[in-house]
């Protein structure tokens, strides 16, 4: 992540209108980034003068640089960039918790690829799943999955519809490629569920693939339908906040979303990949 220049002249504008020259001066401070000694406000540009000599000749090439003046920004946000409680009656659900400044500002952050969600909060670990495609060699072209994993890290923080639609698309791809190994035929346009059914039947992944009485059944009974579970509720959530089907509307989706997308899909695809490649191996143990 690399701030650019548009953030920090952001940043500049919404200190200007919400800031004051010492809450401006101890945001920065906070962060390690002093003013130079014997500096003074310039008379008419204060605050925005403020700004420039705290980031005057800094390295945004920097990652450390770059993380460090990300806090700045989002304990500034903090600070003055959302709107307080009504004096009465409760807050309005429909308005945005920010004020348009700091919206502004938060939006040109996200493009920059800065971990933060839609509420202004910096996200550990915002980047997507990995998934070690390598140790599956049954894979025909395992640079599609990873092409996937790409698009979802990528919009997280910045596009949370592209990547809720992106991790449906990791377990489709993921799906087709166990169907065509099996030689299994599918309609191009089925359903993930529909998929999800195929690729059940070949891997026996149904409740009925576990003997009742094998030891810790009801477990792996219930583990197995709620893996069915989470990819009927993946093919919802991108239905509901992805970027399918000509919305009219913004998509309401938030980071979050996209985290809970991520996470589900990458759980998903792993324990198909490996039981894909298990099912295989018992094959060729059988066959010799």
């Amino acid at each position: 992540m690399q701030l650019s220049r548009r953030s920090q002249q952001k940043f500049a504008d919404m200190a200007a209108s919400l800031g004051t020259v010492r809450s401006i001066e101890d945001v920065y401070e906070a962060h390690g980034f002093v003013l130079p000694a014997g500096f003074e406000a310039t008379e008419g540009r204060a605050r925005r003068s403020v700004c420039e000599a705290a980031e005057a000749g800094i390295d945004l090439s920097d990652s450390t640089v770059s993380d460090r003046l990300l806090r700045v920004y989002l304990d500034a946000i903090d600070d003055w960039g959302r709107r307080g409680a009504p004096l009465f009656g409760p807050a309005d659900p429909n308005e945005d918790p920010l004020l348009p400044d700091a919206r502004t500002l938060l939006r040109s952050l996200q493009r920059d690829g800065a971990p933060v969600d839609d509420e202004g909060n910096l996200v550990l670990g915002a980047a997507a799943p990995t998934l070690a495609v390598e140790k599956f060699d049954r894979l025909s072209e395992p640079r599609v999955l990873l092409e996937h994993l790409a698009r979802i890290e990528a919009g997280i923080a910045a596009d949370p519809a592209a990547a809720i639609g992106s991790a449906k698309e990791l377990v489709e791809s993921a799906f087709k490629f166990v169907l065509d190994d099996y030689g299994v035929e599918h309609a191009r346009n089925a359903s993930l569920t529909d998929l999800y059914k195929l690729v059940s039947k070949e891997l026996r992944l149904s409740r009925e693939s576990v003997p009742a009485s094998a030891k810790g059944s009801a477990a792996a009974h219930r583990v197995l339908q709620n893996l069915a579970t989470s990819v009927q509720g993946l093919a919802e959530l991108r239905n509901e906040l992805g970027l399918g089907h000509g919305r009219t509307a913004p998509s309401p989706a938030l980071a979050r979303h996209a985290r809970l997308a991520a996470n589900s899909a990458r759980a998903v695809v792993e324990f198909v990949l490996e039981t894909w490649h298990e099912r295989q191996r018992e094959a060729g143990d059988a066959a010799a």
